[in-house]
């Protein structure tokens, strides 16, 4: 049942409708997993991060708006929402920058629901960092 206390929050965003609406779906179909919102910009998803206040928020860096901003304000405005980023590809210094941005988790488009479900779950968890 939505809402319940066992379940882990989470806020998606994403610019893509169709990943975003897919990801909100994969995740909702998880028993421990409440989509609390669900953002296609940077700016809506630092509004939505403060307003819902979920666990767990699953950033696309590519977000219009500048996913990296929203991952950095959602960082500083809401610290104890644990970032997961979703990316392209990452190489050491996307890591590092990633990590310096607050992000405990990535993820690279493509790899399989149940990473993704992983990631989030691990990031959830206390002093889960990159």
């Amino acid at each position: 049942m939505p809402g319940t206390p066992a379940q882990l929050r989470v806020l998606v965003a994403d610019g893509s409708s169709l990943f975003r609406d897919t990801l909100r779906e994969v995740l909702r179909d998880a028993a421990d997993i409440d989509v609390v919102a669900v953002a296609g910009s940077a700016d809506d998803a630092i509004r939505l991060a403060q307003q819902h206040e979920p666990e767990v928020a699953v950033v696309d860096v590519h977000l219009p708006g500048d996913g990296l901003h929203a991952i950095r304000r959602i960082h500083q405005k809401t610290p104890a929402v644990k970032v997961v980023a979703l990316c392209g590809f990452i190489d050491a210094p996307s890591e590092t920058e990633l990590r310096e941005l607050g992000v405990v988790e990535y993820v690279i488009k493509g790899v399989p629901n149940r990473k993704i479900l992983a990631a989030v779950r691990r990031a959830a968890e206390e002093g889960a960092t990159l």
